[in-house]
């Protein structure tokens, strides 16, 4: 019976029995609604399923007043239903089988009537499309409708283009069959500039972002070029991505703040391809550009992934900066998920400033309003993120929670990637409390999922913590290969910190067995870029290894002097006594 009823369009065939038959049931019902109040809810009824309100009903009506009236009668036979709160007003839910039934309804009607219909919704998703995206880039404000956008006024542009995204989908292929190609490219455009905001299927970008053949206006041409780029860089294919924004200098030049949108989404691409150096360069030159321009919700944007690129490439301190700035922007916009999104970031630096105990909290607000945004994907990335912090702070079983939420979030949603990112951060928490099998266990299951993936980065990354469980274990000789190859992976990718953690844990693994100038040049290496940054904790913690070599060797002199030395300019290295980065957790004190 589930197999039978699991197509939707032949389920009220299969709800029969003797002669009796759910369809029916509706029919008499459905039959003695007002003309009107059938066409508007059999053409609600076939869109793509969604919170309902009255904004689709006023957009399919004729009249603000003819919307109110068809709400009303479909509640009074109990077609549909108001939702309870204070927004029952314009919240409605209609019944699965209900909703098949008009739809079905609504395909019998005759084209030319349908089609009336079909445009003025069309028309309606296009003129709320434009009219958002124009918060994000002012020059679309000239195709604003006069009509305005009614009750979407009351929620972030974000939340309502998350919530609508199938619909618009919906409104760029039916305007493209009715022969509405302007209508179809200016929705797609508006679309592009929420790329952040939803998740598109795969391979969705080109019939998306497609131009019709007869467009030919140059700055819907270049969002809906830039907008398969970033779909690209997305879907894995950054090369693609740098392909499809190749242009010459003459077209540069005509237009400064797309070109600099575009330098935003080159950036990204390299750091799809590990390429962090270049990234960090192109992403510094958009929001330079970008500032210039005064084109805000662009240099928030751009100010949050150049955080990201700074603190991958050893400078924290910077992004701390970077992204501040972006969230007091993101505040000022009084966008919800762009707030949301940037609290977690930024508390994902500040862990790596050692400041956990200012991280916790927005993190913790970062969760709460991917909540309330229904967003789970963040929700699990921020439970990922909050999971770090806890073990930071001490707090490993709560860490682990924390991951273990993260995966029920993942999980069921087929993110391989994530899954893997969790299995990951399990490995310093189970190690942390002495489950060094499990710990082991965990890291081969990440590593697999990376290797399945193709993520040569994170595969690294797992390599290094396999590193650290051998020294741990008294193993330091097996260490010596995945760690080698995480410095290999990191070093072509430019990324500096990641790079130096792995450095760390070789020198420690060199000094364990006795090859003491290549446990010095591997621990020198790590403080060099240490010291280059605001990264006091690590740099202390790095010292503390080079003090055992050179006690080990009998430099007692060396040790001494470097020992009194760090205690009076680093107040982080006094409080770390007798570390030794043979045994201790990573990143833990």
């Amino acid at each position: 019976m589930k197999a039978r009823l699991e197509d939707e369009r032949l389920r009220l065939r299969e709800l029969v029995l003797e002669g009796d038959s759910l369809h029916a049931c509706l029919m008499l019902t459905y039959r003695d609604l007002e003309e009107a109040t059938r066409t508007v809810f059999g053409l609600i009824a076939s869109l793509p399923v969604g919170r309902l309100t009255n904004w689709h009903f006023e957009h399919v009506g004729t009249t603000r007043g003819a919307a109110f009236t068809v709400c009303d009668e479909l509640i009074e036979v109990s077609l549909m239903e108001a939702q309870g709160g204070e927004e029952a007003s314009t919240s409605y839910r209609v019944h699965d089988l209900v909703r098949v039934f008009a739809a079905e309804q609504y395909e019998l009607l005759p084209p030319e009537e349908r089609h009336q219909h079909e445009v003025r919704l069309v028309k309606a998703y296009r003129d709320a499309a434009v009219s958002l995206a124009a918060q994000r880039a002012p020059e679309l404000g000239a195709d604003v409708s006069a009509g305005g956008i009614g009750d979407l006024g009351r929620e972030s542009a974000a939340s309502w283009v998350s919530a609508e995204q199938e619909r618009l989908r919906w409104a760029i292929g039916r305007a493209r069959n009715l022969g509405m190609n302007a209508e179809a490219a200016e929705t797609g455009e508006a679309l592009s500039y929420f790329l952040d905001d939803i998740n598109l299927p795969t391979n969705s970008a080109d019939w998306l972002f497609g131009a019709p053949p007869s467009e030919t206006r140059p700055r819907v041409l270049a969002s809906l070029l830039r907008a398969r780029a970033s779909a690209a860089v997305a879907e894995g294919a950054p090369d693609t991505a740098l392909t499809l924004l190749g242009r010459n200098e003459a077209e540069d030049s005509a237009d400064l703040v797309g070109r600099a949108r575009d330098e935003m989404v080159v950036a990204r691409a390299y750091a799809a391809k590990r390429d962090f150096r270049e990234a960090l360069d192109h992403m510094t030159t958009a929001a330079h550009q970008l500032r210039a321009a005064d084109d805000a919700w662009h240099v928030l944007n751009s100010l949050e992934k150049l955080g990201e690129f700074q603190r991958w490439r050893g400078i924290p301190e910077l992004a701390e900066q970077s992204q501040r700035e972006a969230l007091r922007l993101a505040e000022r916009t009084g966008d919800l998920r762009a707030q949301a999104r940037l609290r977690r970031t930024l508390a994902e630096t500040l862990g790596y400033l050692r400041r956990p105990e200012e991280a916790a909290p927005l993190l913790e607000s970062a969760i709460r309003d991917f909540r309330v945004l229904n967003d789970r994907r963040w929700e699990g990335a921020s439970l990922y993120a909050l999971g770090k912090i806890y073990r930071l702070l001490g707090r490993r079983q709560d860490a682990r929670e924390r991951y273990d939420r993260a995966e029920e979030i993942f999980g069921p949603m087929g993110e391989r990637h994530w899954v893997g990112r969790v299995n990951n951060a399990r490995i310093r928490v189970l190690a942390g409390m002495e489950l060094l099998d499990e710990a082991a266990a965990t890291a081969r299951a990440a590593l697999e999922i990376f290797e399945q993936v193709g993520d040569e980065m994170w595969q690294a990354h797992t390599e290094r913590d396999i590193g650290w469980l051998h020294i741990k274990a008294g193993q330091s000789e097996d260490a010596l290969e995945p760690l080698t190859h995480a410095i290999e992976v990191t070093a072509r990718a430019w990324d500096a910190y990641a790079g130096s953690m792995a450095r760390h844990l070789r020198g420690v693994a060199y000094r364990e067995l006795g090859r003491y100038a290549e446990a010095h040049a591997d621990l020198e290496a790590a403080l060099d870029t240490y010291r280059s940054g605001s990264y006091e904790w690590n740099e202390a913690a790095v010292t503390h290894d080079v003090l055992r070599a050179l006690r080990t060797e009998g430099r007692m002199a060396e040790a001494g002097s470097l020992e009194e030395t760090s205690a009076a300019t680093n107040p982080v290295f006094v409080r770390m006594r007798g570390r030794d980065g043979a045994q201790v957790v990573p990143d833990e004190d």
